[in-house]
């Protein structure tokens, strides 16, 4: 826990007025003086004890005693020109497991708010971060992937270092079907073709998304995905993305060769040590959820959901819908695959995914940009 960042945030919290040494600990623990050390109930992430003799933090692993660490921040309070702590005993009692947030990277972002959004995450108690740098990260296997003023790797290593830190696991994710431009359709630019139009090829007709009949293209995200794993270190999930495809999901030749693209794709992954991680939009069947988006065929569906590799974790963004259950969520229950929920913009859409995910024992929520 002896970290640059886990001092500045005591520094900060304490507000100057206190000096700490860090000791070494071989358990997952923070205490100050000599307090009852809380013993961990079950499946909790962490205990806090605090009583006249000092205050102390457990944690199930580090992400748990980070999160502890966090709330003992918070009950820090200053009175009469000191710092107190009221007495208390309280553990986790978190619903979902995985609570994630997805960061998109925009060329109109600077590092430093990036950071910001990072440790607003730690302190509300997010476990895993994902990164989707859009046009935003400097690659080796080709220059046009980024904009001139892209965070260069040892840049975009600041970020991960400080979700590691700060106790969550940063996930990698580049979009590879959809979104191959690296930016939002509204906006019409194309990180690609914008800087080198030769390279037409690579994608479909309307460059927005990937060309998956091509070879190039394969080993190209293939060298992507290699570059994240080396920058990100050692994790479980790689986010693939795989939404919003419309040239494909348009042309019936194409759209017949994306089972395969997805079976080929997420079996590569899985043998690259992740876990892929993909949208759900094109494999939920069109125009029967209420206020939910899918754009899939009915007699395609399952076929292309079969065709995920059996570890490959289904992400459904429905940014829409306040009903409890999420229908699309629903009818993804069952498919033999972890399922998560993503709402969007309003707090009715928050509480109607971790309303279902809660009730049906899903694998958690992942909160989008």
């Amino acid at each position: 826990m002896h970290t640059q960042t886990v001092r500045n945030l005591w520094d900060r919290f304490a507000l100057g007025e206190t000096v700490i040494e860090f000791l070494p600990c071989e358990a997952y623990l923070f205490k100050i003086g000599e307090p009852r050390i809380p013993v961990l109930e079950g499946k909790r992430e962490y205990a806090l004890c605090v009583d006249e003799n000092g205050c102390a933090v457990v944690g199930r692993d580090f992400g748990g005693l980070m999160r502890g660490f966090f709330v003992l921040l918070m009950k820090l309070e200053p009175h009469e020109g000191k710092l107190i702590l009221r007495r208390t005993c309280q553990q986790s009692s978190y619903v979902l497991k995985n609570r994630m947030l997805h960061i998109c990277v925009f060329p109109e972002n600077d590092l430093y708010f990036i950071k910001k959004l990072i440790r607003l995450a730690a302190l509300c108690q997010y476990t895993h971060i994902v990164i989707e740098f859009w046009g935003m990260l400097h690659y080796d296997c080709l220059k046009e992937l980024a904009w001139p003023h892209a965070f260069t790797k040892a840049e975009a290593g600041e970020l991960i270092r400080e979700c590691r830190e700060l106790g969550m696991e940063p996930v990698p994710m580049f979009n590879q079907l959809g979104h191959a431009t690296a930016s939002r359709l509204r906006y019409g630019k194309h990180v690609v073709l914008d800087q080198n139009a030769k390279l037409e090829h690579l994608f479909t007709p309307d460059g927005w998304a990937w060309n998956i009949e091509s070879p190039q293209v394969k080993a190209l995200l293939r060298s992507v995905r290699s570059e994240l794993y080396e920058l990100f270190g050692p994790g479980e999930y790689m986010h693939i993305g795989c939404d919003e495809a419309y040239y494909i999901s348009r042309n019936p030749r194409v759209r017949g060769k994306l089972p395969q693209y997805l079976h080929d794709l997420t079996h590569e992954v899985r043998q690259e040590g992740r876990r892929p991680m993909l949208w759900m939009d094109m494999l939920l069947e069109k125009d029967i959820f209420k206020d939910c988006y899918a754009s899939g065929e009915k007699d395609e569906v399952e076929v292309l959901r079969k065709a995920c590799a059996e570890n490959s974790v289904f992400v459904d963004w429905q940014y829409g819908c306040v009903e409890v259950p999420v229908p699309s969520l629903l009818s993804l229950k069952d498919c033999g695959r972890d399922v998560m929920g993503a709402p969007w913009s309003h707090p009715d859409n928050y509480r109607a995914h971790i309303a279902t995910v809660s009730e049906h024992h899903m694998h958690g929520v992942m909160l989008t940009t």
